[in-house]
């Protein structure tokens, strides 16, 4: 349900007093809230008729239509904080909320108007058409309601990042990449952990082994070098020895030939 942008003036908003902003959604509860509490108040003496009742109902009227003026100022200082934040549909929604609110609140002070002469008249018939202006004044303030709703739920109108959310958008991560260093933390903390004399003697522990592995391999590189020199040596030896052996077969050979 759209309402036609009829050409009315604006009620004054420009007062020399600061109107601090995020006051909007604590006033807008009492504007939905009011208008329920009547209707059941004016549904009531349609049938005790009395006379404190209608003076109740009355003065819930005249606060409501206050209400429904601080509602739409702390709705202007919060619009002016959100302008420039917001693309061009919500913009168009936001014009539309603020129009609802402005009918709202005229249609409030209409209802007071009529509520005094309902009071004059004190006919059944005017009771009932009171009733029925009542409740249209209410689905329209659910209307306004909704519509200021889609503003802060569906495009993030004036909707802060508390400092507890962030931190914990920022704990996220670092407890992934803690979870994953928590070997190099477990080690570091160990070698933090070490007093300045446990560290002296790792140091020297360090530094005298490091030699002897050094030594080791030095021993293994000479001992294989060694065996690389011998086995020429050992196959020559082999070599001559088997060569006069041949030598001395061969005489014996040739005599047996004769």
């Amino acid at each position: 349900m759209n309402l036609p942008q009829l050409p009315i003036v604006m009620p004054p908003a420009d007062f020399p007093i600061h109107i601090p902003e995020m006051m909007h959604p604590l006033v807008v509860h009492f504007v939905v809230a009011l208008p329920f509490i009547i209707i059941l108040l004016e549904l009531i003496n349609l049938f005790a008729k009395k006379r404190s009742i209608g003076v109740i109902s009355f003065v819930l009227l005249l606060l409501l239509s206050g209400i429904i003026y601080a509602a739409l100022l702390t709705g202007l200082a919060d619009a002016k904080a959100i302008e420039t934040t917001l693309g061009a549909d919500a913009k168009a929604l936001l014009t539309q909320h603020k129009l609802y609110g402005v009918y709202l609140f005229y249609a409030s002070i209409l209802l007071v108007i009529f509520k005094l002469l309902a009071v004059m008249i004190r006919g059944t018939a005017t009771r009932v058409l009171m009733l029925i202006l009542l409740i249209l004044f209410a689905a329209g303030t659910l209307a306004t309601a909704k519509r200021g709703g889609e503003l802060v739920y569906h495009y993030g109108a004036h909707v802060h990042t508390s400092p507890a959310a962030a931190s914990a958008t920022l704990k996220a991560p670092a407890q992934k990449a803690g979870s994953a260093s928590a070997p190099e933390s477990k080690e570091t903390k160990s070698q933090a952990a070490q007093s300045p004399t446990e560290k002296a003697e790792a140091a020297k522990t360090a530094t005298e082994t490091a030699p002897t592995a050094e030594s080791h391999i030095e021993s293994e590189v000479s001992s294989e070098a060694v065996k690389a020199e011998n086995t020429p040596a050992v196959d020559a030896k082999e070599a001559s020895e088997s060569t006069p052996t041949a030598e001395a077969k061969s005489p014996e050979s040739n005599s047996s030939n004769d």
